[in-house]
């Protein structure tokens, strides 16, 4: 795989993709779409607290008695 981010603008509406070498004489995809780093930004930005309080609620959807659940390691590991 070969990736590469640029910025176009309204100069270079055209942009030149360098394909490797070994690639020549393939047929070869090239897709494009626009990066959005401020989203990306954004979920590396919540704290610890703020995913699991957003976890929980996710899991709190789904309810599920768990009350008398007993993990069991052996059983977990018995595959015959």
């Amino acid at each position: 795989m070969y990736r590469k981010i640029f910025m176009p603008n309204e100069q270079n509406n055209v942009v030149p993709v360098e394909i490797p070498n070994e690639w020549y004489g393939q047929q070869v995809e090239v897709l494009a779409f626009p990066v959005f780093e401020a989203d990306r930004r954004k979920k590396q930005d919540l704290t610890t607290q703020e995913r699991r309080k957003k976890r929980e609620e996710l899991l709190n959807m789904y309810p599920i008695d768990l009350s008398n659940f007993k993990f069991n390691r052996d059983e977990a590991n018995d595959y015959d």
